[in-house]
């Protein structure tokens, strides 16, 4: 049911999950490239343990999750399924291609993770793969 949704998503997906992925002034962008937040398998950022929070990133990454949550809300209204439903469809394709070269994930298991050349993201199993 999740892969269902996943292609319904991917709006979604390149609203929240990678606003301004790649412009320079974008801090979201940044604290990912610099290993302080990642995306996490139920389809929010959350902060890498060990990592330097500023209380701006930190209110930053708290209005995106927000934000998430309210689409993730209307969409599950729109298709009749539960807002986790919601958010992990969105976090299948996020696992599935968007998280780039070096930047940090929450896999399903709460295992913080870095995606290398050689090391591939480990996608949710509830995604079907």
């Amino acid at each position: 049911m999740i892969r269902a949704f996943a292609a319904v998503a991917i709006a979604a997906t390149l609203t929240l999950a990678t606003p301004a992925m790649g412009q320079a002034g974008d801090p979201l962008a940044q604290a990912r490239a610099a290993g302080q937040i990642g995306e996490q398998a139920d389809g929010y950022l959350g902060f890498v343990p060990g990592a330097s929070i500023s209380a701006d990133l930190r209110g930053r990454v708290e209005q995106n999750n927000i934000q998430r949550r309210q689409l993730y809300t209307r969409r599950a209204g729109e298709r009749s399924v539960s807002v986790n439903e919601m958010a992990a469809a969105v976090a299948c394709e996020v696992f599935e291609r968007r998280i780039a070269v070096g930047e940090r994930y929450r896999d399903e298991g709460g295992q913080w993770r870095q995606r290398t050349a050689t090391q591939p993201v480990s996608v949710p199993s509830f995604c079907g793969n």
